[in-house]
C-alpha cells in the first residue's frame, strides 16, 4: 500500500526532536510521499529544510509555497507577491502546487479587501505558470467558486473541504479536487460523511494537515502523517470501498493532481502504479 498525504506543515517547530519516529512512523503505515505546503515568505526556506530531512528518510516530499490568508494583515500584498515572483523563478523545479492560499472569514481575520488583494494575485501566477492551487476555505466557499470560475483551466484542491454538498459539487465539476482529512473520523460528522460518501471518487485525495486538525483518536494531540490510514479506514468504510483499493485510487489522484516529478524514483513510480 503506498499512500501519499497531500497536505502537512511538517516545517512547524512542534517536529523539531522526532524526525526519525516522525519517519518511521509514517512508513510503518505505508506513507511513501508527502505535500510540504507553506503558508508565509519566512517559512519557505524551512520548507526545504524540513524536505531534505525527510526525503533522507525514504519519503518523497513534493512542495507547495504560498501566503496563507491568517498572513494577509502581517504582510503587505504587494510585497508578498513579489516576494513569491523571486520565490518562483529561482525554486521553479522543485515547486509542485502555489499554496496554501484561500479567504478566511471566521471570527477575527484579516480585512476580506486584504485577502482578496494577496489571494487574487496568488491565482493569476498559479494560472500564469499552470500551477495547481492548493486554496483554504472558511466561509468562503462561494467567492472561492467565482475566482475560479473567473480564471478558466485553473486546477487544484480545496484543503480540508468543510462547505456543502452544493459547493462540493460544483468545485468538481470546475475540475477541483477536495482534501479529505481527520474531519470525517469524528463520529458525530454525519453531513461531512455523507457528502463525502456522494461525490466521485477521482475527485478526492486524502490528507491530515499534520500538526493540525487531529482526528477522534487524538484529540487534543499533535498530528501527524502516519495517522491518515485513520482517515483512509474511516473513508473506506462509508463509501463500502475495499481499503487498499482507495488507497491506491487516492494514490493516483494525488499524482494526477500534482504531477509526479517530486517521488523517489520519480516518473516511473506513477507508470507502476498504473500497471504501464
Amino acid at each position: 500500500m503506498r499512500i501519499v498525504d497531500s497536505h502537512c506543515h511538517l516545517e512547524e517547530p512542534v517536529f523539531a526532536d522526532d524526525w526519525a519516529g516522525l519517519i518511521a512512523r509514517m512508513q510503518a503505515v505505508g506513507v511513501t510521499g508527502i505535500l510540504g505546503v507553506g503558508v508565509a515568505p519566512d517559512r519557505w526556506v524551512q520548507q526545504c529544510v524540513t524536505a531534505e530531512r525527510i526525503r533522507a528518510g525514504g519519503v518523497s516530499v513534493g512542495l507547495a509555497f504560498g501566503i496563507h490568508p491568517w498572513w494577509a494583515d502581517r504582510i503587505d500584498a504587494l510585497t508578498g507577491l513579489a516576494a513569491l515572483d523571486r520565490w518562483l523563478a529561482s525554486h521553479a523545479s522543485s515547486t509542485v502546487a502555489i499554496g496554501e492560499i484561500g479567504l478566511d472569514f471566521g471570527p477575527d481575520m484579516p480585512d476580506p479587501g486584504v485577502q482578496h488583494r494577496l489571494f487574487d494575485g496568488q491565482l493569476d501566477r498559479a494560472r500564469e505558470r499552470n500551477l495547481p492551487v492548493i486554496l483554504h476555505e472558511r466561509k468562503s466557499a462561494d467567492l472561492l467558486l467565482k475566482a475560479i470560475r473567473l480564471r478558466p483551466g485553473l486546477r487544484g484542491v480545496v484543503h480540508g473541504f468543510v462547505g456543502s454538498a452544493q459547493q462540493a459539487r460544483q468545485f468538481v465539476e470546475r475540475g477541483f479536487s477536495l482534501g479529505v482529512g481527520g474531519a470525517i473520523t469524528h463520529p458525530r460528522a454525519t453531513r461531512m460523511r455523507q457528502m463525502v460518501a456522494g461525490l466521485p471518487l477521482s475527485s478526492l485525495v486524502i490528507e491530515t494537515d499534520a500538526p493540525n486538525q487531529p482526528g477522534h483518536a487524538h484529540r487534543g494531540e499533535r498530528n501527524e502523517p502516519a495517522y491518515i490510514r485513520e482517515v483512509l479506514a474511516v473513508l473506506a468504510s462509508i463509501r463500502a470501498e475495499d481499503e487498499v483499493v482507495l488507497a491506491d485510487q487516492m494514490y493516483r489522484n494525488t499524482l494526477t493532481l500534482f504531477g509526479t516529478d517530486w517521488l523517489v524514483p520519480g516518473p516511473r513510480d506513477m507508470r507502476e502504479s498504473s500497471g504501464d
